[in-house]
């Protein structure tokens, strides 16, 4: 399964256009234009799709009919005439299980509505060093069984790097190597499954509940350190699946030994447990720990964000770490290398979806792949 982008242009497109991949690609558009919470009329959804008054008709009515979009209420408009009868997603009918790896020592699982809002969660605690699937398994069932609802299918958010076809070829965190994820929680429910990398997910819930933008980046801060960037509205992945990997960068040859077995990696510098030890051990510090933490990323940073011109940078780190103190320093770094007469420095903020980012946001790429099936469900991708 390919990664949807913000704005869905199936890679595997066809030359050869035929009647199915048209109404796909209007589905998808219109949903597009309604998600998360938009409302517009019919008239205003054939306009800013290029459709005929009958094309658009026929569209919404099968929207209409799938339970994917529903009448809302009439506009607000002032004076003569009859008013327009407005149009959103439809929130009560499908529900999306998705569920979270990136945390230690715990599953996170949700239930979703087609606008990517958690109507029901659990938590499994799991206490192996290498995270064994059988409890995935079971959250994914639970889930499956809370929900009332008819299920689209199963997003797997993980802390690794992962192919199109789900297969998880690595995730250090979770003691992983060439787990092919997605066939395992296919065949256990008979559910459509996607499995994405978690700081992507984190991104795509940033960009859609956010202050993301379709030209920004997220910077996770946990246990491990990654990013994830949008360039146009598009997720980039790399060649190998790998972009975003940034935490076992050496910045310093002769830095503090890493897990990796290198030294001076990002990751040894910035890691929360590396973060929080020092605070540990001398509290009095707290403030010029944060301080240094957050110039190292600003320096660490400034070529690629140069390189990009991105819109924003998200920074998502527990509050008491990734706060106004780290990102003022990293701010602050990133100015005096960046700015200049014709630029200057993205927009820093906090990740302003917070812990349920990673759940959110696979739910999304969830929606966004099979909302154009929905009329054939049991035919959907698997």
């Amino acid at each position: 399964m390919t990664l949807p982008s913000f704005h869905r242009v199936p890679d595997n497109a066809q030359t050869k256009t035929v009647p199915s991949d048209i109404r796909a690609r209007n589905i998808m558009a219109a949903f597009n234009l309604l998600f998360p919470s938009t409302t517009m009329s019919r008239s205003e959804l054939g306009k800013r799709l290029g459709l005929s008054r009958m094309a658009t008709t026929d569209v919404t009515g099968e929207m209409l009919d799938d339970r994917i979009i529903r009448e809302v209420g009439e506009d607000t408009r002032s004076g003569r005439g009859k008013r327009s009868v407005l149009l959103g997603i439809d929130t009560s009918y499908w529900r999306i299980i998705s569920i979270d790896l990136s945390q230690h020592y715990v599953i996170k699982g949700a239930l979703t509505d087609l606008g990517g809002r958690i109507i029901d969660r659990l938590e499994i605690p799991v206490e192996d060093d290498v995270m064994p699937f059988d409890p995935i398994i079971d959250a994914a069932k639970r889930l499956l069984t809370m929900s009332p609802q008819p299920v689209l299918g199963i997003g797997l958010a993980v802390p690794g790097v992962v192919t199109p076809e789900g297969n998880v070829t690595s995730a250090v965190q979770l003691g992983w190597k060439n787990i092919d994820a997605s066939t395992l929680l296919h065949e256990a429910t008979e559910l459509p499954v996607c499995v994405c990398n978690a700081t992507n997910m984190a991104l795509l819930a940033e960009r859609f509940f956010g202050e993301g933008s379709d030209n920004s980046m997220l910077i996770r801060i946990g246990a491990g350190v990654g990013a994830s960037l949008c360039v146009n509205g598009q997720i980039v992945e790399g060649d190998h699946y790998m972009a975003g990997e940034i935490g076992h960068v050496v910045v310093d040859p002769e830095g503090p030994a890493c897990a990796c077995g290198k030294r001076g990696c990002l990751e040894a510098y910035l890691s929360t447990n590396n973060l929080y030890a020092q605070i540990a051990a001398d509290p009095s510090r707290r403030s010029e720990i944060l301080t240094g933490a957050g110039q190292l990323l600003g320096r660490v940073m400034a070529t690629p964000l140069a390189l990009l011109n991105l819109h924003d940078v998200s920074i998502d780190a527990p509050a008491d770490i990734g706060g106004e103190t780290f990102l003022n320093a990293m701010g602050g770094e990133l100015s005096a290398a960046m700015n200049t007469a014709y630029m200057t420095i993205p927009q820093l903020h906090r990740c302003q979806v917070g812990a349920d980012a990673s759940l959110r946001g696979q739910a999304i790429s969830i929606i966004r792949w099979l909302v154009p099936y929905i009329r054939n469900f049991e035919e959907q991708p698997k």
